[in-house]
């Protein structure tokens, strides 16, 4: 912090001390108009605002109270978070908090209270079907007179079910997890007070949390623990027991730069039925006085300010003027406006994808053609895909190529936002790897890096190629940890509509083989003369991150580095504003650096094949589609993206901390939980030997590891394990339960020296974070390594002193801390969630004024039943958000909206094991709410599906003009992320025909190779196709899209002679 942020920081908690102090002599007495709005009633419970708490204060958040004034910041302030904390980790992410000019849009609001509340004074309030306000105990209010919004009541969750936090995986959490058969990672499903005496005793604390611990369910609920059907019924996601917190969460996103109050009513009540107060004389903090002078007048109907309990308020931060500043530099204008001139929108080169010794009379090796592609993927499918070449996934995969005509490698430069390395060469801590703040004020230093494309082009007999027209182009973003190849994947099948499709990798994406790996492909390939084109795939943006050799693809995109995961998903939107621009720049007219005619003259920008006319880009549509993280920035693109017109999001999400706290997506999962319990001290007792294995669980970028640290004799059953970091003092510890596993979190920086110290029994101190009596003796400990490893290239030695291997915030799981840490973390990553920008897509265009553009885009959102990578929560998050899932007003077909559809029908939930619905042999399954099978499908007429089925959208036009969706496809019975392939259902169908088949006999008595099905892949991807090249202008969900036989398909093209071609 700078020497004038830190006087102001210290100005402000002086008024903020000075104000709390005279609150505290100033009880009944009377208040002038210039103290307060109004004056607070007696109540027994009052809201919360402890400034002393340790180790942070505690009052409700988000909340101005905790932001200081900044005269340079568009909001006036800057949040002020304080600096004290045990680990650098934790500490430099605090400093970058205090850049943030307000909070955040979507973050969850918590306000702790003094005393237990009675929930059903909540239930009563805010249990209304469409979200109905007249009876609310609590209410969110734009109290902002700048807004256009001012006076507006924003609708809340209080535990409607529209944010589950029900888990799939349970066990999911790592080594010797004391809560392992815990629903939820965020609150306590245990009941610790064993013999009932309301005290914690010796052996009680399982967790070793210092907490008598009890289950958080709603009243009166003691669901038995064999069914987890009425434990998930029981758990309460509003309001967290151990604090009294009361947990609330916005419908839809906020505004930016806008100010709004949470305002409690005294509707809501305490245990003893008594009304909430404030802990002030007036119903709020005196620093706010000015900032709620409009309370009175914007209170809902009915409501004085003597039914106000306490109000407080918070200013939200800049989100999207931050990325219009940037995107508008990239066409010239603004503070960022160099962008434009040090990274113009040209091609840079293009690969050689063809070997010239094979093709020695080629004057265009760097196309591949379709032909060419046919030949090499049979190899590949079969030896990397595991594709078996006679089955119907292959066989479609092998007809969609024939629609390409050619693929083409290239690269281009685009702006990073984010230093990788300091100025001698050292790779940043990932935290400082971040956008710098205030992009809207101050031009940002941009290096260049190099993006590679792959490009697929359908054959001018499918496409508007024909007429000498460039076809509309969909940009295909990939997966998590993935690359631009799929698209030689799905290139065909988009190129049967007429669809050119374009691929980048993402920030530090690409393809991780292993040498041995890459020597097959290069063998595979080089016979046939492709040799080239391994080498132009394998070129991207993927490096090695931990000292192995093999580059890791993304492992450093989604962490709990939470601004660097911010801003690598902005900048991946920068990347791809920037492909934008290069598209739109093939406009005919303008020419690129290449003699591909070899004529000596440069070529029509856009021209690959050199036959006069522009392929793709110009003014033909820019659409855009992909799943998971292609999903996601689809999901952004659509409503950042002004010339992006039509998107079909698969598997994408919005509410990033929702995700990551039910993900069970490997890589993500690791990178950001393991990395905030982390990291983690576990050990086993050998029956055999009596000696307890102790071991240490990190996370090495994306994956967990797992090292040895020694062995302890003479430890027990029962016993105490304290983990100390002896550089900073935490302290972590669990007992040793049976039958001899135990487990400790420990807060640290990687390298700080660390001890494990074991005790007898059970001699934790209750009410305390692992502190054990003066004087107690310690059984044994374990302060240097036991034997040799090596760690990301390091060597560690036994006999060295023990150290931390990596960076964790050492928080475990089922406690306030995890939930503290994911609202703090959903601030952060605010800016890059595509929930913020869902509005932006249909209901709200955001406005470029300089280069005088708006966003609008038609969407259909693809979120599969049961998904629980990107949970099926977080699609539906983002399509409310958009508009797609209406929740105020009923749907004719229910009698109920089609938001409490999805919640009802556990859609949102997205748990299979919970059994919510089973099919014929008592599975737990998933409901098909879209049902657009039929029931003629994989599972049969008689599996459980909603009548009618949902179809949102289908059945009218958007706000554009266009047709816009949110469905939610049944793609596997006990849930799917994503969709599999054209053909790959048909196979699943057809062994499971031959498993079934009753009729002896070798061959196929049962006709099963023959039979034919409803087929996902196919469904969606021609549902899909047709919804882009129409550029949102038709959805069907006819089933001839399942058979590929709808009218106006075309068959695929003659195949050309390969010599025949340039």
């Amino acid at each position: 912090m700078d020497r004038a942020r830190g006087f102001q920081a210290s100005l402000a908690w002086l008024v903020l001390l000075g104000t709390g102090a005279a609150a505290l002599f100033a009880t009944g007495c009377s208040l002038s108009e210039s103290e307060g709005v109004g004056t607070a009633q007696p109540a027994r419970t009052t809201v919360k605002m402890d400034f002393f708490h340790k180790p942070l204060p505690e009052i409700p958040l988000p909340n101005d109270v905790a932001t200081v004034v900044d005269f340079t910041s568009p909001t006036g302030r800057r949040i002020n978070a304080s600096m004290v904390a045990p680990t650098g980790f934790e500490r430099l992410t605090r400093e970058k908090i205090d850049e943030l000019d307000g909070w955040g849009v979507f973050q969850p609001i918590t306000i702790p209270f003094t005393g237990p509340l009675d929930v059903q004074s909540i239930l009563d309030g805010h249990r209304d079907p469409f979200y109905e306000t007249e009876n609310d105990v609590v209410y969110l209010i734009d109290i902002d007179r700048r807004s256009p919004e001012f006076g507006k009541l924003h609708y809340l969750d209080v535990g409607n079910g529209n944010y589950p936090v029900v888990l799939e995986r349970r066990d999911n959490y790592w080594d010797n997890d004391p809560r392992a058969g815990t629903i939820s990672i965020l609150f306590e499903e245990v009941d610790e007070d064993v013999n009932g005496n309301g005290q914690l005793d010796p052996g009680e604390d399982t967790d070793a949390d210092g907490v008598l611990d009890r289950p958080n369910y709603l009243p009166g609920a003691h669901p038995p623990a064999d069914d987890l059907k009425a434990r998930a019924d029981a758990f309460m996601s509003f309001y967290e027991r151990e604090t009294n917190t009361l947990i609330l969460r916005p419908l839809v996103p906020l505004r930016e730069r806008t100010t709004y109050a949470v305002v409690i009513t005294r509707r809501l009540k305490d245990a003893n039925g008594e009304p909430v107060g404030s802990p002030y004389p007036t119903i709020h903090h005196t620093a706010q006085t000015e900032a709620l002078r409009p309370l009175a007048e914007v209170l809902p109907h009915g409501l004085t300010l003597r039914d106000v309990a306490f109000a407080f308020t918070f200013t939200t931060q800049s989100v999207e003027s931050h990325w219009r500043a940037v995107r508008e530099g990239l066409y010239g204008y603004g503070p960022q406006r160099h962008l434009a001139h040090e990274f113009p929108a040209k091609v840079e080169a293009l690969l050689p994808l063809r070997d010239a010794a094979r093709f020695p009379d080629s004057k265009r090796l760097y196309l591949l053609y379709g032909e060419n592609w046919l030949q090499a993927a049979r190899p590949l499918a079969t030896t990397f895909l595991g594709l078996n070449p006679n089955s119907e996934e292959y066989r479609q995969l092998a007809t969609s190529l024939e629609y390409v005509d050619y693929f083409v490698i290239g690269t281009y430069r685009s702006p990073q936002l984010f230093p990788r390395t300091d100025d001698a060469g050292n790779f940043l801590p990932l935290n400082l790897q971040a956008w710098p703040p205030d992009l809207d004020r101050i031009p940002a230093p941009a290096r260049s890096e190099l993006v590679y494309f792959t490009l697929a082009v359908p054959r001018k007999e499918v496409s508007a190629r024909k007429d000498g027209r460039p076809v509309p182009v969909a940009i295909l973003s990939h997966g998590y940890t993935g690359n631009r190849f799929p698209i030689m994947q799905f290139a065909g099948f988009f190129a049967r509509h007429g669809l050119a499709t374009i691929a980048i990798d993402g920030p530090s994406h690409g393809i991780g083989l292993t040498p041995e790996q890459e020597a097959l492909a290069k063998q595979l390939l080089g016979t046939m003369g492709y040799g080239a084109a391994v080498d132009a795939t394998l070129s991207d943006r993927a490096f090695d991150q931990n000292g192995d050799g093999i580059k890791d693809s993304g492992a450093d995109f989604w962490s709990a580095y939470l601004f660097h995961t911010r801003d690598i998903v902005r900048q991946f939107m920068l990347d791809y504003s920037q492909l934008v621009r290069i598209l739109r720049s093939f406009n005919g007219r303008r020419l690129w650096d290449f003699d591909l005619g070899e004529d000596g003259v440069p070529d029509i920008a856009g021209d690959f094949d050199g036959d006069g006319h522009v392929d793709v880009g110009g003014d033909a549509p820019i659409v855009m589609t992909g799943a998971s993280l292609g999903g996601i920035m689809s999901m952004l693109m659509g409503g950042a993206e002004p010339q992006i017109t039509a998107v079909a999001p698969i598997a994408g999400g919005g509410g990033y901390v929702d995700i990551g706290m039910r993900t069970v997506q490997g890589g993500a999962l690791e990178a950001f939980v393991l990395r905030m319990m982390g990291p983690l001290y576990v050990g086993d007792l050998d029956p055999n030997t009596g000696l307890m294995h102790m071991r240490t669980v990190v996370v090495d970028l994306n994956d967990v590891a797992r090292r040895p640290l020694g062995t302890v004799a003479g430890v027990c059953v029962g016993d105490t394990l304290v983990a100390e970091n002896l550089a900073n003092g935490a302290r972590g510890c669990g007992l040793v339960l049976p039958p001899g596993r135990v487990r400790a979190s420990l807060e640290s920086d990687r390298g700080d020296p660390i001890r494990l110290v074991f005790y007898a029994g059970s001699v934790l101190i209750p009410g305390t974070k692992c502190q054990v009596p003066p004087g107690t003796p310690v059984r044994t400990m374990l302060d240097r390594f036991g034997e040799d490893f090596v760690y990301q290239a390091q060597q560690f030695r036994a006999g060295e002193p023990l150290r931390a291997l990596e960076d964790g915030l050492g928080r475990p799981r089922n406690t306030p801390e995890v939930r503290r840490l994911g609202s703090i973390g959903q601030l952060i990553v605010d800016p890059a969630d595509p929930v913020v920008f869902a509005p932006h897509l249909l209901l709200e265009p955001l406005e470029f004024p300089f280069t005088r553009e708006r966003t609008g885009s038609h969407v259909l959102t693809v979120t599969s039943q049961g998904d629980m990578n990107v949970p099926a929560s977080s699609g539906a998050t983002f399509a409310r958000a958009a508009g797609l899932v209406p929740f105020l007003e009923p749907d004719p077909r229910y009698g109920r909206s089609a938001n409490q559809v999805l919640i009802d029908t556990y859609t949102l939930e997205a748990v299979d094991n919970l059994a919510r619905f089973t099919d014929a042999t008592g599975k737990g399954v998933h409901l098909d709410v879209e049902n657009f099978s039929g029931g003629d499908d994989l599972w049969g007429p008689g599996y459980p599906r909603l009548d009618p089925p949902l179809r949102l959208g289908f059945d009218r036009w958007d706000r554009l003009g266009g047709r816009s969706a949110a469905i939610f496809p049944l793609a596997r019975d006990t849930g799917e992320h994503g969709f599999s392939l054209p053909g790959a259902m048909t196979d699943d169908f057809r062994a499971k025909c031959q498993r079934e088949c009753p009729i002896p006999g070798s061959g196929d008595p049962c006709g099963c190779r023959t039979k034919t099905t409803y087929d996902i892949g196919n469904f969606l991807l021609n549902m899909i196709g047709r919804f882009l090249v129409t550029n949102g202008m038709e959805l069907s969900a006819d089933l001839c899209q399942s058979r590929n036989d709808c009218p106006g398909y075309l068959p695929p093209p003659p195949r050309r002679d390969l010599a025949s071609l340039p």
